[in-house]
């Protein structure tokens, strides 16, 4: 469960970071936003308070890597569940 304070981004104090993705993940960002009906800004604070909701849990628990793919390309392979 999200904290209901960063469900819908609007706990009073807003910041701005430089999110630079590469343009296949922003791509499959702003289809996932649009699918729910919110704007990328509010999609990204929804997954990422989601993500970070359980401090009492380690980041990587149960979850696998993603690694770079060894073709090269810069691409990483993989899934986070």
């Amino acid at each position: 469960p999200m904290p209901a304070e960063f469900a819908d981004g609007r706990d009073g104090a807003v910041s701005r970071i430089n999110f630079r993705p590469p343009e296949q993940l922003k791509l499959r960002i702003e289809a996932a936003a649009a699918q729910e009906g919110l704007s990328v800004n509010a999609w990204l604070v929804r997954v990422a308070s989601a993500a970070l909701a359980d401090p009492g849990t380690e980041p990587d628990a149960g979850r696998r890597r993603a690694r770079r793919d060894p073709g090269g390309g810069g691409r990483f392979v993989g899934w986070v569940g």
